[in-house]
């Protein structure tokens, strides 16, 4: 990193830097995927209407953004979801995590993504998305999401299946972001009367709204929100 950039970074964090407590993490059999709990003391989540993401610190100038889900506006708590499948500073960071560790963050914004009152609300991601899906879903309340998940482990498949009660449907994945599972899946559905949400792998986001806009059916909207390449 050149030294101007480092400078421009330090004076951000010196700025705008922020700390949360890990509470507890759990890793997914294998250890390719990630649930950590986290304490976010200046973290205000009581008028969030939208998913959220936070720029997190994963190494020295490197930052990634996650989803909090699952968060407690009360106790200021909520639960990252990280894949950590590729060799990256992101995968590297959370399986170094322990419980009592700092996490630095820099700022939590809105995605575009929010619940809509017509319709159903069909979700279609890879495991990136997975965090993503369940903030999406706790801002629905009782309206209940449906769609589908691309996993590559199917030890993975099943604790999804495990630990998820929802109407969203692991999927086994044939590709890097699984396109070819999705499309599939979503050939024995009606979309007519749904609005789509896609997120994680950007070429498999960009692939599927192509797809799904040459159907008859097609969706009320397409909602594509990508994370990685």
């Amino acid at each position: 990193m050149n030294i101007i950039k480092q400078k421009a970074i330090s004076l951000i964090e010196n700025a705008w830097a922020k700390s949360g407590t890990v509470l507890s993490v759990r890793a997914w059999n294998p250890a390719t995927f990630f649930e950590v709990d986290v304490h976010f003391s200046n973290m205000d989540m009581s008028a969030w209407t939208r998913v959220q993401y936070i720029k997190v610190k994963v190494a020295n100038g490197v930052y990634r953004d996650y989803t909090p889900a699952g968060w407690d506006a009360d106790i200021r708590t909520c639960t990252l979801y990280i894949n950590a499948l590729q060799d990256s500073p992101g995968s590297k960071w959370v399986k170094s995590l322990q419980q009592g560790d700092e996490i630095t963050y820099v700022g939590v914004s809105n995605t575009m993504h929010r619940p809509v009152d017509r319709g159903e609300m069909m979700v279609l991601g890879d495991m990136s998305s997975i965090g993503h899906y369940l903030a999406l879903q706790q801002l629905a309340g009782d309206k209940l999401l449906s769609g589908a998940i691309s996993i590559g482990k199917e030890s993975h498949c099943n604790e999804f299946l495990e630990y998820f009660k929802w109407k969203v449907q692991p999927v086994l994945q044939e590709d890097s972001g699984g396109f070819n599972s999705l499309l599939e899946w979503t050939k024995n559905e009606n979309l007519a009367d749904s609005d789509v949400y896609l997120s994680g792998h950007i070429p498999t986001c960009v692939l599927l709204r192509k797809e799904l806009k040459r159907r008859k059916d097609q969706p009320n909207g397409i909602r594509a929100q990508g994370f990685w390449k």
